[in-house]
């Protein structure tokens, strides 16, 4: 291992009084000397609050030579290696990779994606239910709980016949009340009630897909970047503040009288050995993120849920549509032998 380098002389490195004028015009204020002195300040204080004093006292170093770099008044600051910052990088785009792609496929979370106007008919029970719970403040205790448990059975009788709010089955409830309306026995309500039943089934198809979506793809990517890609950056910030803990005791020792010289060199040599071991942890950490297979198989289920919803739609549709051009060329002709 690698001995600290003796002799090196250390700027501001020890505690040092804040000079009377130092705030004055003709001598600025030593960023440095000024925290330096507030650290220490604290230091003395965790003194008097053992046991915790010495994990507080190291806390204080970190951030000491945090701030230290900040300000651009840090020395010999150790550098990661080449592979490791690379290492980083690449995590970092993966994890944005992540990201942007749930921030889209989300979507299939909300079954009402492709038909907003259903936000409009949810306002609408809302309203409603409102209105209702204000007239009911005006009856009774018992009417009122009767009153109550009615909306109750209907809200639960709603929900029961209530279609998912699809554009499918949005569509399929009103070809379906329009069929009705007609009347079946008519070439129109025969149209609509065949397409009612289609738009149901391609309705449900796609509920099919979301659900697959959310579970094989969604589901499984959030849960590689709570796991794999979290413990990566975990790993990463704790070298991070080893790395600042290293270069505290080296500062340390730097500034270290002649008999804390051998304790202060043993203080650096276990700090070394605790960053080459972080380093190693987030490196291998990384790597592990990196080679995650899982990705490949949940991109394969996302198309793979998307073929099957197409596919089922297509068929249905494709069924759907000689069945309606038969209806359609009917009435035309039946339209043009009334005109002659």
């Amino acid at each position: 291992m690698a001995q600290p380098t003796d002799n090196i002389k250390v700027v501001d490195a020890e505690p040092q009084p804040i000079p009377s004028d130092a705030g004055s015009a003709n001598q600025p204020l030593n960023p440095n000397v000024l925290l330096n002195n507030t650290l220490d300040g604290f230091a003395t204080l965790s003194s008097k609050f053992n046991p915790f004093a010495q994990k507080l006292g190291k806390g204080i170093g970190q951030v000491r030579q945090y701030a230290q770099e900040r300000l651009g008044t840090a020395e010999d600051i150790t550098e990661l290696p080449e592979e490791y910052k690379e290492l980083e990088k690449r995590v970092d785009a993966l994890r944005s990779v992540y990201v942007n792609l749930l921030k889209v496929s989300r979507t299939y979370n909300n079954p009402s994606y492709d038909y907003p106007v259903q936000l409009q008919e949810s306002l609408a029970g809302i309203s409603n239910t409102f209105t209702t719970q204000f007239q009911n403040l005006a009856l009774s205790p018992a009417e009122r709980a009767q009153a109550e448990q009615q909306q109750q059975q209907q809200q639960q009788q709603s929900i029961e016949k209530q279609h998912p709010k699809t554009l499918s089955h949005a569509l399929s409830r009103v070809a379906g009340t329009g069929s009705q309306t007609v009347g079946v026995e008519d070439a129109l309500g025969t149209a609509l009630f065949k397409v009612a039943t289609v738009s149901e089934k391609v309705g449900d198809a796609r509920v099919n897909m979301d659900q697959a979506i959310t579970t094989k793809f969604n589901q499984p990517m959030q849960t590689t970047l709570n796991t794999a890609i979290e413990q990566a950056l975990k790993a990463r910030r704790n070298v991070q503040s080893v790395r600042l803990s290293l270069d505290s005791c080296k500062a340390r020792y730097r500034a270290a009288r002649p008999e804390r010289q051998d304790a202060a060199r043993l203080e650096v040599e276990q700090a070394e050995d605790q960053f080459v071991g972080a380093v190693e942890e987030a490196t291998s950490l990384m790597k592990s993120a990196l080679e995650n297979p899982e990705p490949f198989r949940n991109l394969a289920d996302l198309i793979a849920a998307q073929a099957a919803y197409f596919k089922e739609a297509h068929e249905l549709l494709a069924d759907l549509a000689p069945e309606l051009d038969e209806i359609q060329v009917t009435q035309e002709s039946l339209h043009r032998n009334r005109q002659e």
